[in-house]
């Protein structure tokens, strides 16, 4: 079946996000797409959906959706909550990591991600037309998504088809993070490969890169990320002839001050690029507030490929950890016509009565 799904607010920040539009580099179009793939394929499979499927990227503050027509699956993924305001008039608190599912006239109004990034997924997705092979908004020139921006009050769109009889209340037992080695340190680890311009700068600024701490400042966007610290020199000036650039370039521009690049960045730069984050640790980036404390550590590309190997090591280890529920008042009308209670009633009646 579908659903038809109504935006009463739009929120702060939310967009619609998928995959990213590969391919599409060689004419100036950035990726765009999830800041944190594996959160966002965690909302995806609370839901039912294949990992990959469209959702709602929420960055600041999340919005207020109201289903119009049909039933329908939601599930965040990340540091959020949310209120669940029934048709009957009924509310309830609902927290992520687990499913939960709305009806006609309900609404559900997302609170404030607390930690700069979280997901909310809707069973069969967004079906909105693909621009240039992807669904995931690129604002900055109006590309894809909802209206090619964010999500605003009186936007509305129908779910893909999906098994509504299929369909079950999922929980995952643990949440989905890429953060551990915060709450270690108090500070954010974030594995570099050196290059591909490392020889532009100083020996000192090569240690310096690794040995200083940083700071994010306000200066932050789907596009990149901003550092303050000790500038880095390089060694005859900033500028390189431009040439090809992708998300997780750390661009070093005069001022001695790296750019961390994210998902929207741009596709050509002309600043020298230091090193480059490891694709295991880039959606890293999307969760550090103004301020946080940041330190890079040197990969060789060995290293940097266990790396990744090991976040796929934990994310299945993960999807073990997902189970279906039963919440409060929730009947499961599947589950009880798989008892075959109908057929085995026995009439239980005075049999002598009967035959006279």
């Amino acid at each position: 079946m579908r659903a038809c799904i109504e935006v009463l607010s739009g929120g702060l920040g939310s967009t619609l996000q998928d995959q990213g539009r590969f391919g599409q580099r060689r004419c100036g179009v950035p990726w765009s797409g999830f800041l944190d793939p594996p959160l966002a394929h965690a909302a995806n499979v609370l839901v039912g959906n294949q990992a990959t499927t469209s959702c709602i990227e929420l960055r600041v503050a999340g919005p207020t959706l109201r289903v119009v027509h049909g039933i329908v699956w939601f599930a965040m993924a990340g540091s959020v909550y949310a209120t669940l305001s029934r048709a009957s008039g009924l509310q309830e608190s609902i927290p992520a990591w687990q499913s939960v599912m709305l009806g006609a006239g309900d609404s559900l109004q997302v609170g404030v991600v607390s930690d700069g990034c979280a997901y909310l997924a809707i069973s069969g997705g967004v079906d909105v037309l693909p621009d240039m092979g992807s669904r995931a908004t690129y604002a900055s020139i109006g590309l894809g998504g909802i209206n090619g921006t964010a999500l605003a009050a009186g936007d509305q769109w129908w779910t893909q088809v999906f098994d509504d009889c299929a369909q079950r209340n999922l929980k995952a037992s643990q949440a989905w993070s890429s953060l551990d080695e915060r709450a270690l340190t108090g500070e954010w680890q974030v594995r570099v490969m050196l290059g591909p311009q490392d020889d532009c700068f100083t020996d000192k600024a090569l240690a310096d890169l690794c040995s200083n701490k940083w700071l994010t400042s306000a200066a932050q966007d789907r596009m990149g990320v901003r550092l303050l610290g000790q500038p880095l020199q390089h060694k005859a000036g900033a500028d390189v002839v431009s040439d090809g650039i992708a998300p997780g370039a750390i661009q070093v521009p005069a001022s001695g001050e790296p750019i961390v690049l994210l998902a929207d960045c741009q596709t050509m730069g002309g600043y020298t690029k230091i090193a480059t984050v490891v694709s295991a640790d880039l959606a890293k980036m999307a969760h550090m507030p103004a301020g946080a404390a940041l330190r890079f550590e040197a990969l060789s590309a060995q290293q940097a490929r266990a790396a990744l190997l090991a976040r796929h090591q934990q994310w299945q280890q993960w999807l073990a950890c997902v189970r279906p529920f039963v919440p409060a008042g929730w009947l499961d009308k599947t589950a009880l016509a798989s008892a075959n209670l109908i057929s085995g009633v026995v009439r239980a009646s005075n049999t002598a009565t009967e035959s006279e």
